[in-house]
Order: C-alpha cells, then structure tokens, then sequence
C-alpha cells in the first residue's frame, strides 16, 4: 500500500428502505431513522484515536413502524482512505465492506460487528483515560444539568462559553482531520449567523430525556425523545432541522465536550 501523507478515512453508505446505525469505536457516525434510500458519506478520522485495529458496528433496522426488513431493500457500506494532502481520489485504500440485500423476507433487524485496520500519522487521547460510569448508579441529574448549561450557552449565542466547553474537540478534530490553524471561534460565529440568516429557532430543552453511553461507558449524551439531540434548530416555515450532537466524557472531575 501507497503510504498517505495525510490518511484520511471515509465511510460511504447506501441504502434503500430501511434505517440504520454507524458506530466507529462504539461512537455514532452516523445515524439514518427516516426511511427511504440514502447515498452518502462522511469522514471517521475524529473517532480513530490512533493507528491499528479499528472496530464498526452496524445496527440495521426496519422502517418505523414496521416489524422487518423489506425483501426489496438493500445496503451497502465501504470504508476507504485516501492522501488529503493530494485532494484527489484517484489512490484509494479500501478497508472495509459490506453488503446486504434483505431478499429473506421476516428479518427483523440486522447486527454487524467487525474490525477494519487503519494507519494514521498523528494519536489522540480521546476518551481513553476519560472516566466510565455505571449506567445503573451514574447521577443523570448531573448530567442533564450540564447539558442544561451547554443548551443556555447556545441559546445565548455565548461563543467564549461554547468554545472553552468543545475545546478538547475542537482541538482533537483539528488534528486528525489536517484542519491546521482554525479559528473555531469565527466558526462558531458563523455558525450563528447562518442559523440566524435561515430562520432556525432553537427547540426548547425538553421535559424528559434519554441518557445513552458509548466506548465502554466514557462517552455519555442525552438526546430528546425519538433521539434527537438536545441542540436541535428548527424552521417552522421549510420544516428544515439543523443537529448539533454533543457527545462528553468526564475527566478530572469535570466534564467537557469530546465529539
């Protein structure tokens, strides 16, 4: 294999009549629940913390409301990597594929686990030393308080507090995506100023939440009910919705913002 200056992984996907879940390292990728097809992709190196093996997790589901896979539906995933530093496509290294049509009829849900190896040229602590909690003891108050604070800052437009929040993010993704010098500020100043420009409304905090943990419980969110993140945008003119998933560990007593 060609070595890459700057390996820089991808996972392409597509579907036809079915949901489905992407974890990377037992992080969410990428999440479809909507129905119908999607053709797509998305960069990986932020939860690929250094090189070697590297583990996937595919959760394929039935369209909502329904019980099993439809016999007419498909999907189809590959990972590859190629040199960012050259911007073409024309090297590729695939590591990964796999796929699915659901001509059996009566399956319920498809569960897929395997490994890919991928080779980077920079390491990030990541969630490694991050502390676990026990789901069945953890103070889900705590939490939810801070995402309460998270969501205030957003609302308040409050780049300074968001910043020193998504600090080990920012700089994490920084480094394994070849961003070089980012003013994640102006980014985030940006970012208002579209949402804003668009009409979006940030959704109110919700009455009841749903705590989920991954990477052997170091990594912990809380979403809405139906899943949706706490940051959730919305314009009630076009029906158009805009995530922010916030994914945080806890290290040194505190906790951060980590994807």
């Amino acid at each position: 294999m060609t070595r890459f200056t700057e390996p820089y992984y991808i996972v392409d996907f597509n579907s036809s009549v079915c949901n489905f879940d992407i974890f990377i390292n037992d992080l969410p990728a990428f999440t479809h629940h909507v129905g119908g097809g999607i053709s797509s992709h998305t960069p990986i190196n932020h939860f690929i913390l250094e090189s070697g093996i590297q583990n996937i997790k595919l959760n394929i589901l039935p369209l909502k409301g329904e019980t099993s896979l439809r016999s007419d539906g498909f999907f189809k995933i590959k990972i590859f990597s190629y040199d960012s530093s050259t911007g073409q496509y024309d090297n590729i290294n695939e590591v990964f594929r796999y796929e699915q049509d659901f001509s059996q009829s009566d399956v319920p849900v498809k569960n897929v686990i395997n490994e890919f190896k991928a080779e980077i040229n920079y390491k990030i602590p990541g969630w490694q030393i991050s502390e676990s909690l026990d789901p069945e003891s953890v103070n889900k108050n705590e939490i939810v308080s801070y995402f309460k604070l998270i969501y205030e800052m957003f609302k308040e437009k409050n780049i300074d507090g968001i910043y020193h929040e998504m600090k080990d993010k920012f700089g994490e993704i920084d480094t394994s995506l070849y961003l070089g010098d980012v003013d994640n500020k102006v980014e985030l100043s940006t970012l208002f100023e579209e949402l804003d420009g668009g009409k979006y409304i940030l959704e109110e905090f919700p009455a009841s939440t749903e705590l989920m943990f991954f990477a052997d419980n170091k990594v912990y969110t809380i979403v809405r009910t139906g899943g949706n993140p706490i940051i959730r945008y919305y314009n009630k003119q076009t029906n158009e919705e805009f995530l922010f998933p916030v994914l945080i560990h806890k290290k040194n007593e505190s906790y951060r913002i980590i994807r």
